[in-house]
């Protein structure tokens, strides 16, 4: 409790008093999917982080994180979380996107906690060349995920070019996979350890490895002009978003324990999958990398600096 106190204490501390004159909405509407990199936000509601600091946040689950970009980007919602494949490609096309906090971080650690391809358990898909000419899904297309199963396939000996890609939420990914509809996933935690667990599907690789070995996968975002309009309350929110990110990292049971009603699966399911890493910070070396690879397999047109849409 006293530990608790203190924390709260010190991220109130955050806002400034030039912070706490600036007037802001009463309510932060956030929108994205229901991936474990919204555990920093659900511990800041949870403690009263954002309260403290003047608002309040709401949360509202999308299927995509394009369906995200498309909400915030028309108006209907604050702030999004989505992955950074669908902000890199929005911000390819001229829109203007500001990224305000991390979500996940991949770090490469080929571990259960990561992003997974996913086959059904009797399925004799091996290789990238067993992949040629099959239908696999994605949580959203033209994102990271899309360029990531691509990357793996042609780096183990298959030909991206003959995939079909397809997009379904990760909570419906493995049902897909289970009525035939896909020969394979590309799965976000906590659902892809999940159906190992349930003994549904098994794993093939951890794609992400074939992009880079450190990249930002997901962040909380918002618009050039909504920034700019609320640009103290955009920073509090980023400040509090990160510091709990850092907090989330080093207690993974207590975050399991928030997960679990919002994901529908059992807290001890959610430790023994692993959850994401969070990130604690918004750095353009972490985004860099994903933008160059969506560049060499067309994702973009052409490559662009990553500090161009980091919110400062």
């Amino acid at each position: 409790m006293k530990r608790s106190l203190f924390v709260a204490s010190a991220l109130a501390a955050s806002a400034t008093p030039a912070f706490a004159q600036t007037p802001a909405p009463l309510t932060l509407r956030v929108s994205g999917t229901g991936a474990d990199d919204v555990a920093p936000l659900l511990y800041a509601q949870k403690m009263g982080y954002y309260r403290a600091a003047g608002f309040e946040t709401t949360y509202e689950r999308s299927n995509s994180g394009a369906a995200a970009v498309a909400a915030i980007v028309g108006g209907a919602l604050d702030i999004g979380k989505s992955s950074m494949g669908s902000l890199i490609t929005a911000r390819a096309h001229n829109v203007d996107v500001k990224l305000l906090a991390g979500g996940a971080l991949f770090r490469n650690l080929n571990g259960k906690s990561e992003v997974l391809l996913l086959v059904a358990p009797d399925s004799p898909i091996r290789t990238g060349k067993d992949f040629n000419g099959k239908t696999i899904s994605v949580p959203s297309l033209g994102d990271q995920n899309s360029m990531a199963i691509k990357a793996w396939v042609d780096a183990h000996g298959g030909d991206s070019k003959t995939l079909s890609l397809v997009e379904i939420p990760s909570s419906a990914a493995v049902a897909a996979l289970g009525q035939g509809r896909v020969a394979a996933v590309v799965i976000v935690p906590p659902f892809g350890a999940r159906g190992i667990a349930e003994g549904k599907a098994k794993m093939i690789a951890a794609p992400f490895g074939a992009i880079a070995p450190r990249f930002l996968e997901t962040a909380f975002f918002t618009t050039g002009d909504y920034a700019a309009k609320h640009r103290d309350l955009m920073l509090r929110f980023g400040k509090i978003t990160a510091d709990a990110a850092a907090y989330c990292n080093g207690h993974p049971a207590e975050i399991a324990d928030i997960l679990s009603p919002f994901s529908g699966i059992p807290a001890a399911a959610i430790l023994d999958a692993g959850m994401s890493y969070f990130a604690t910070s918004v750095d353009p070396r972490d985004i860099q990398p994903l933008i160059d690879a969506m560049a060499k397999y067309g994702l973009i047109d052409k490559r662009f600096e990553a500090a161009d849409f980091v919110f400062k």
